[in-house]
């Protein structure tokens, strides 16, 4: 009897230890990997463990988690190069030209306070844009959904575009196939985005042109929405980088003339994935003009 306790002492302690072990170290092994992400170092892995189902799966959120802090990480640390990139022409023309008035240079006109004059509002755009772009990304917005007329989006858009078609002689267009119907939307967010549509579409079409706005039933029961241009066009190789931050396809031409602030169509496809549609870009090539076409779902969309 006393051997056979001793044995089963034994055992029972060495059991004890193995089981402890194997508990212990995936615990550990997560410690020590949110160790390494509080340091900043998002480059970790945390070993499968078998030992149960519930830690596997917090191994594997874990792994989620520090994949998506990365992505974060990355994407502020290439937000913020791009920010400094995009001010440095604003803060640039400013600094000449008060430089420039301060040393007699450049004469106190009207044309000169004009100038300083968009180069802030400039600044400022981009200061709500970049917000925007951030909350949009980060899906934060924080959508009011309601059903409303399709006919009425589009109308509405339209009114809100006109005054600056007219002052730039170009003919803004304007059709709806009556079943479109009703669509589920944040309206004040899908004007938003037919807003910055249109005046993408607007900087890239010259005076005399022509842009169309015009919805249609999708084949998935949904809905689509086109807005064409006759304007410079997209080269093929940027239809997709037309929706990254800042980006133009005339670089030189946005800055040099301060239009935009190269995150409307950012903007504009991070609110649109939020109503679960897509947002994309069709061209011929330079010169043949474009098509931005958004599509919304038959059903709720996804917040």
């Amino acid at each position: 009897l006393a051997l056979s306790a001793v044995v089963a002492v034994s055992t029972a302690a060495l059991l004890s230890w193995l089981l402890s072990r194997r508990v212990a170290r995936p615990i550990a092994d997560l410690s020590e990997a949110a160790e390494k992400v509080a340091g900043g170092n998002y480059d970790v892995t945390v070993p499968a463990s078998t030992f149960s189902r519930e830690i596997a799966t917090l191994a594997e959120s874990f792994h989620d988690m520090t994949e998506q802090l990365h992505r974060t990480d990355t994407a502020r640390g290439q937000l913020l190069a791009d920010l400094a990139h995009e001010i440095r022409t604003p803060l640039a023309t400013l600094q000449a030209h008060i430089d420039g008035l301060q040393d007699g240079v450049v004469a106190p006109t009207d044309e000169s306070f004009d100038l300083m004059r968009a180069q802030i509002t400039r600044l400022g755009r981009l200061a709500t844009d970049i917000r925007e772009a951030a909350d949009a990304q980060e899906h934060a917005l924080g959508l009011q959904l309601r059903t409303v007329a399709m006919d009425e989006v589009l109308a509405t858009a339209v009114k809100s575009a006109d005054a600056r078609y007219r002052a730039a002689g170009v003919e803004l267009r304007c059709a709806s196939d009556p079943r479109c119907g009703h669509v589920v939307v944040d309206p004040d967010r899908m004007q938003q985005v037919l807003g910055n549509l249109l005046d993408n579409a607007l900087r890239h079409t010259p005076s005399g042109g022509w842009v169309r706005i015009e919805c249609a039933p999708s084949h998935s029961g949904g809905v689509t929405i086109d807005v064409t241009d006759s304007g410079v066009g997209i080269p093929t190789d940027q239809l997709d980088s037309v929706f990254e931050r800042f980006h133009r396809v005339d670089p030189a031409r946005g800055r040099e003339h301060g239009t935009g602030s190269g995150l409307g169509l950012t903007i504009a496809r991070a609110i649109v994935s939020d109503h679960g549609g897509t947002l994309t870009a069709h061209s011929d090539g330079p010169g043949r003009g474009a098509t931005l076409r958004l599509t919304l779902p038959p059903a709720s969309p996804r917040i």
